[in-house]
């Protein structure tokens, strides 16, 4: 499916949504609102010429309803990255169902996978709750270079 401008629209306005401020942003933590030009600069040539960062909407009755990349660390481990942008499809199970859906994507197009890993900030409760129910299990705390504190999330996979 190809992506359209409102899918970027739809991203934009993410970045603008106050819950998801605190724990979602373009560039950098505390941005000014983001303009839509900078949110297609930034995702579209991710979408359009993936490399090493591989974006995906998601969709829900063919509207965008969140967001999910995942990139390469190494041969063995990729990260995740993902949100619900759209307040009223939150907390209704299509985060963990989207990870799983992912995961499956991710071990068909990469079967040398390991590790997958994602690390939320631990205060961004629901979020720990979407991954633990997709079946990441707590690693280890750590913080981040921004002072936040995190938990690095992990599911891995035996070859």
């Amino acid at each position: 499916m190809e992506d359209t401008n409102a899918d970027y629209t739809a991203l934009q306005s993410w970045f603008h949504e106050p819950e998801l401020q605190q724990w979602v942003w373009c560039d950098k933590r505390g941005e000014p609102p983001v303009s839509l030009e900078r949110v297609i600069e930034k995702y579209g040539a991710r979408i359009k010429n993936p490399v090493d960062v591989f974006p995906y909407f998601i969709l829900r009755k063919g509207e965008p309803i969140g967001f999910i990349q995942y990139y390469l660390a190494d041969d063995h481990r990729i990260g995740l990255d993902m949100w619900i942008g759209t307040a009223a499809e939150r907390n209704r199970g299509f985060g963990s169902e989207a990870l799983r859906q992912m995961t499956a994507i991710i071990l068909q197009k990469h079967p040398e996978t390991k590790e997958l890993f994602i690390d939320p900030e631990k205060a961004n409760i629901r979020a720990v709750k979407c991954y633990r129910k997709a079946g990441f299990q707590e690693e280890y705390e750590y913080t981040d270079e921004e002072g936040a504190l995190c938990l690095m999330m992990k599911m891995c996979f035996e070859k």
